[in-house]
């Protein structure tokens, strides 16, 4: 009778669950960065018209921009996190 969780097993599960994690965070980050670049875009047409910059102009472009900075790191983070967890899995030896 073979064992249904084996090392063989694991390792697939952990490596679909990689995959799965890498696949997500490739989705996210594809929106975030379709956002980025709206914002690029709306921050240039803000900098050509200096007058329209009002101090709630500035501190939104402050709280958009400080937003914005915590998401990349959490995609850093996760990034890390994913690549971590490749390093870590390692192909099973044939017996």
């Amino acid at each position: 009778m073979s064992e249904s969780t084996g090392p063989n097993t694991d390792y697939e599960a952990k490596r679909k669950q990689l995959s799965s994690e890498c696949l997500d965070l490739c989705d996210d980050f594809s929106k975030f960065s379709d956002e980025c670049s709206f914002l690029c875009d709306a921050f240039a047409a803000v900098a050509r018209e200096p007058e329209c910059i009002t101090p709630p102009t500035s501190e939104g472009i402050w709280h958009v921009c400080y937003r914005l900075k915590i998401q990349i790191r959490d995609y850093r983070d996760k990034m890390d996190k994913i690549l971590q967890g490749l390093r870590d899995l390692k192909p099973e030896q044939p017996v």
